[in-house]
């Protein structure tokens, strides 16, 4: 059993040397996977949590509210763009880990989803889903850090292994993110599957030829993507296709609804490895997205980096980028 660091291959495709440790997932594994129902974790309320928010009946209803819309999300997300393996049953993450405590789980691939260096914070549930996910849900969800969901595999010591991981650019994620990040897995999955000594280099030519669909589609841009002195019109003297500064909540829509107008931009976090020099820990990659399927259409690294957050600014210099017909 082979496991993956921490991000999806297709991220170091053109990263610097010092980024090969982030390798492709083996054939064998992959089988294994195509073979078994996807477990999917789910939260459960926490007693402790509702004993905490008695005090406030308000708090603790939008707690309760952000376990179930959660669940209601991951599970819908799954539902619809899930295509790989047998079936999929849903369980609650102390359950899986119970199962696969008690080695029940053989028959079973799992979809696990924590936070990095951290845990899910139950106290956070209500504030990001216990209503809508606008603006300033996900600001406050990259504040707390980066999210990773994986695909385990549950080795003969009863201990689930990560075969597969994605990286969210914010601790909780939307159902945009969940979307991308199934097509991704499922993408390289089916790629290590179907091409001979498939590696993460190959996909450069399939990028450049996907980019030719910019000109099909609106790129939308979201208003935490850029800091408040960048203008529209700004942008638009570098990107001559169409393109918008918008709400959030709109390209969760396009991405939700798989909706072939549009694309977007998703600003990865990447781990930098111990021979990346000087004292950054933390490096980026953005990716424009095809809105329908998860194509990569563009990637570029933004110039700016940081030790404790995402420097996810795109102005002009990054938009022109996007365009390799310059």
């Amino acid at each position: 059993m082979k496991k993956v660091i921490g991000i999806l291959a297709l991220q170091a495709l053109m990263f610097a040397p010092a980024y090969a440790q982030f390798d492709t997932p083996n054939k064998p594994d992959i089988n294994s996977i195509k073979s078994k129902v996807l477990l999917v974790e789910t939260q459960d309320e926490v007693t402790r949590t509702l004993m905490d928010l008695r005090p406030t009946p308000d708090l603790q209803q939008r707690y309760k509210d952000g376990v179930a819309h959660f669940n209601q999300l991951i599970q819908t997300v799954v539902d619809k763009n899930y295509k790989f393996g047998k079936k999929v049953e849903y369980m609650s993450a102390p359950k899986v880990a119970a199962l696969i405590r008690d080695g029940k789980a053989s028959k079973y691939a799992i979809l696990h989803y924590t936070i990095q260096n951290s845990k899910v914070d139950p106290m956070d549930i209500g504030p990001v889903y216990g209503g809508d996910y606008t603006d300033s849900v996900r600001d406050y969800s990259k504040s707390k850090g980066f999210g990773i969901i994986s695909i385990q595999l549950v080795n003969s010591d009863k201990k689930a292994e990560d075969i597969y991981s994605v990286a969210f650019p914010v601790a909780y994620p939307s159902g945009a993110d969940l979307v991308y990040a199934l097509q991704m897995m499922q993408y390289v999955f089916g790629k290590v599957l179907k091409t001979p000594d498939y590696q993460i280099k190959d996909f450069r030519a399939e990028m450049e030829k996907n980019n030719k669909a910019l000109k099909r589609r609106t790129l939308l841009i979201a208003k935490s993507q850029v800091s408040p002195k960048t203008t529209l019109e700004e942008l638009k003297t570098e990107y001559y296709h169409p393109i918008e500064i918008v709400d959030y909540k709109t390209i969760d829509d396009a991405v939700m609804n798989n909706d072939s107008n549009y694309a977007y931009v998703q600003v990865l976090p990447i781990k930098a490895s111990a021979s990346t020099a000087g004292k950054i820990n933390i490096l980026l990659r953005d990716l424009v997205l095809d809105a329908k399927d998860g194509r990569i259409l563009a990637t570029m690294k933004p110039g700016r980096m940081s030790r404790e957050k995402i420097a996810d600014d795109i102005t002009k210099k990054e938009v022109k980028m996007f365009l390799l017909d310059q």
